[in-house]
């Protein structure tokens, strides 16, 4: 019984893992869910990795919960 039970976890471990050669496609855009570019600087675009800074978004690329208020601060110092 035991043995049965081995070999069912091996295959559930070979079957879970990803092939080698496998690239994942969230690794070449920004972070930023709106975004499509290409990430610059720790997985964000050079503007949205300034947002991120700023609090604007977080680190899963979704706007913080005050984003308006935030965003109204961000671009009064900006300018």
């Amino acid at each position: 019984m035991s043995e049965n039970k081995a070999s069912k976890d091996a295959i559930i471990k070979t079957s879970t893992q990803t092939p080698a050669k496998v690239v994942n496609i969230s690794d070449h855009k920004c972070a930023y869910i709106e975004c499509k570019k290409k990430p610059d600087r720790a997985s964000f675009c050079n503007e949205h990795f300034d947002w991120f800074k700023a609090g604007l978004i977080t680190k899963n690329g979704q706007k913080s919960p005050d984003f308006e208020r935030k965003f109204y601060n961000y671009n009064k110092k900006s300018a």
